[in-house]
């Protein structure tokens, strides 16, 4: 009984325990810790950069100064190593390379040295980015809180049926062990519950899968506007863009977009590589094509609401998923409870009349 209890309340921390976040840091002594480097602190550092570099400053002086005045930590390092000229991707620390914001970064001052772009409005509109990105972040971990709390809550559901039984007055885990019948039922019960959890488990990734670590879409979207601003035709924005990206799905369709364009290709027809979270980028290469009009407000505008559209999007997404996870509650977690509490129970309550207990007739 005291094993029991001692179960359940390790089951009820674990189910009350808030969800992780998606990059958690990792603890360290008080003597030793430095300062964390999160979106809103990247976003800080970026728009520093951009002041600094919009008083004349070249980059590496700037990244010089901030290195001077930012205080110990993953960003103090890496702008001493930016200051040294040292790529950002490998001078970042291993935690902040595994995040998209150093990746971002990087990309936006490849674009502005292949460019000539104004590098500290490029670094404005960047941080701008990384704020909303971490706003839509936040949002959507809110929206799914309480969907992932309730899955939490029915897998510990088949579990708290043998508590039940066992405050009850009855004793069904000894005849769950100890019967043929039992044995059959707990079999049941815990296929029915990995079920249900492997049920849930593909629901929530489905409508809440892990980000990948890559420029965001939406700052692709600000980058070739900032390229645009320097004069550049569309075709070329891209490539620059494409060439300064990781190399990935992203920018390999870049870059073919842009040699399609350069070719002679319909902006129609070459839009089609490229991916569903550019069609803005593909929209506005039609309208290039038929007006010759500056496009970079567009894309910006387009970057924008694709970022204020993710909570919107997360809170829809989030009230589907509280709606199917009845299906896994009502087929897997139910019968689950009731195969392992409530039946075992009912036969111990009633002195085991199923239970295959040889002499009793």
């Amino acid at each position: 009984m005291i094993a029991l209890v001692l179960g359940a309340l390790l089951a009820l921390g674990w189910v009350l325990a808030p969800p992780p976040p998606h990059a958690p840091a990792p603890a360290l002594p008080r003597r030793a810790r430095r300062a964390g480097a999160g979106p809103l602190e990247m976003a800080h550092l970026v728009e520093q950069l951009a002041t600094v570099i919009s008083s004349g400053a070249g980059p590496r002086q700037a990244w010089a100064a901030l290195g001077r005045s930012l205080p110990e930590g993953e960003l103090q390092d890496l702008a001493r190593a930016a200051a040294t000229g040292a790529d950002l991707r490998r001078a970042a620390g291993e935690r902040l390379r595994r995040t998209e914001m150093v990746s971002s970064l990087s990309t936006a001052l490849a674009v502005c040295e292949r460019t000539g772009a104004p590098t500290a409005m490029m670094l404005q509109h960047l941080a701008e980015a990384l704020r909303d990105l971490h706003d839509a972040a936040q949002a959507r971990r809110t929206a799914f809180a309480g969907p992932r709390s309730t899955a939490r809550i029915l897998l510990v559901l088949p579990a708290a049926g043998l508590g039940l039984g066992m405050l009850l007055g009855g004793d069904p885990l000894r005849l769950l062990l100890t019967s043929g019948a039992g044995n059959l039922l707990g079999l049941a019960g815990l296929a029915l519950t990995g079920l249900g959890w492997w049920w849930m488990r593909r629901l929530i990734h489905r409508a809440d899968p892990p980000r990948r670590r890559r420029v965001d879409p939406s700052v692709q979207l600000e980058l070739i506007a900032g390229a645009l601003d320097s004069g550049l035709p569309l075709s070329r924005a891209a490539a620059a863009v494409g060439h300064a990206l990781p190399a990935g799905d992203e920018a390999t369709a870049l870059q073919r977009v842009s040699a399609a364009l350069e070719a002679g290709v319909p902006a129609a027809l070459a839009g089609r590589a490229l991916p569903t979270e550019l069609d803005s980028l593909a929209r506005s290469a039609v309208l290039a094509e038929g007006t010759g009009s500056d496009l970079s407000r567009v894309l910006r505008s387009a970057a924008r609401d694709a970022r204020r559209g993710r909570a919107r999007e997360a809170e829809v997404l989030a009230a589907q998923l509280a709606v199917r996870l009845v299906l896994p509650t009502g087929l897997a977690l139910l019968p689950a409870f009731v195969a392992l509490g409530i039946i075992p129970t009912v036969l111990s309550l009633l002195g085991g009349t199923l239970a295959l207990t040889p002499g009793t007739g």
